[in-house]
């Protein structure tokens, strides 16, 4: 696909987002507009695909990710998730949650990385416009606190997904890896520039340019997740103790909080320039050869390779290299994980 025609659909689906988000004055400029306390709308929609379930209190929506094997990025739940997100924009006469968990129907994946079976597709196309646009009004609307709440694994474009949540907490199971660069692609829905800001350039390049893993106390000391804790029950019942109490407080003040920090979020055009750069990306030769492999040794199915991939793909890609460098090969495959305990949080930025 063209990237002319690329960065114009990604304009469309920005302006659209933030039009509806925030609200557009005549002038075209993104301005203030808090949300009608009224009568609130029905619940939401059932999922087209079924991918996703709801649970409704007064003010807070849970909603929980069902598509297994692995919660694989596919282009329906991606169109799940947007559709969803959609739902939850403010609009006249219309209350919408205060507050939304995301939580996950499998026990060992939260999100995953995107369908590769499908990337170099015009499906696959317009679903890596959805995706980056399911982050886009993760960010842009103002009036809901997003909170995932994590217990399994979050790859590649989920691990995108996650990182521009409002907020993040941890169980056991948690473990997350931006790894695109082992395959010779990058992060294109948001993920890089969102992570940055929130552990620091230094600590996102480790993360990102040697394709690392985070666990659940990594993250907690990194800052990526705001707490973890050891099981399964405590994490869900702390997180709907935060989302009820936030619950109970003004939506006017929650969404001008929001937007006061709204300055540290990616721009649309940072967004819509990390697709342009990418789809040329994904549709060479090499990179289609990689794919090729990847989906040879994990099928994308609940297997080990999934599991583990940021060293699963190291090993199926890299095994010649690892295996001329001897001992020191070992020492590499093990160092996937960002070691040491982090005692200063990255809440700096990148420039």
């Amino acid at each position: 696909m063209h990237s002319k025609f690329i960065l114009s659909l990604c304009a469309t689906f920005s302006l659209f987002c933030l039009s509806v988000s925030r609200g557009v004055d005549g002038h075209g400029s993104v301005t203030h507009r808090s949300t009608t306390l009224g009568k609130r709308e029905n619940d939401p929609p059932p999922s087209r695909h079924g991918k996703l379930s709801f649970t409704q209190t007064a003010n807070v929506t849970r909603v929980t990710i069902n598509n297994p094997p692995i919660n694989l990025l596919t282009t329906e739940l991606i169109s799940d998730l947007f559709d969803f997100l959609v739902w939850t924009q403010p609009g006249p006469d219309k209350t919408t949650p205060k507050v939304v968990i995301f939580s996950s129907a499998l026990p060992d994946f939260f999100i995953s990385h995107f369908d590769l079976k499908n990337l170099a597709s015009p499906d696959g196309q317009t679903a890596l416009i959805q995706l980056v646009d399911c982050g886009r009004l993760l960010q842009n609307i103002t009036s809901t606190a997003f909170i995932a709440e994590v217990n399994g694994r979050t790859f590649g474009g989920g691990q995108e997904l996650n990182s521009q949540m409002d907020m993040r907490f941890a169980g056991p199971n948690a473990m997350v890896s931006q790894y695109e660069n082992s395959c010779g692609f990058v992060a294109q829905a948001g993920g890089q520039i969102s992570l940055a800001p929130i552990i620091g350039k230094a600590r996102a390049l480790e993360h990102l340019l040697a394709s690392k893993q985070i666990n659940a106390q990594q993250g907690t000391d990194l800052g990526l997740f705001n707490t973890n804790y050891p099981d399964a029950d405590t994490l869900r019942r702390e997180v709907d103790a935060l989302a009820a109490r936030i619950g109970l407080f003004s939506q006017k003040a929650l969404n001008d909080t929001k937007f006061s920090l709204a300055f540290m979020s990616p721009t649309p055009q940072q967004l819509d320039q990390q697709i342009v750069d990418f789809s040329p990306i994904a549709a060479l030769p090499e990179s289609q050869g990689v794919i090729r492999q990847v989906l040879k040794d994990s099928d994308e199915s609940h297997n080990d390779f999934e599991k583990n991939i940021p060293n699963s793909v190291l090993h199926s890609l890299y095994k010649q290299e690892l295996d001329a460098m001897d001992g020191q090969g070992k020492h590499v495959m093990d160092a996937v994980s960002m070691g040491g305990s982090v005692h200063t949080r990255g809440y700096g930025y990148p420039w």
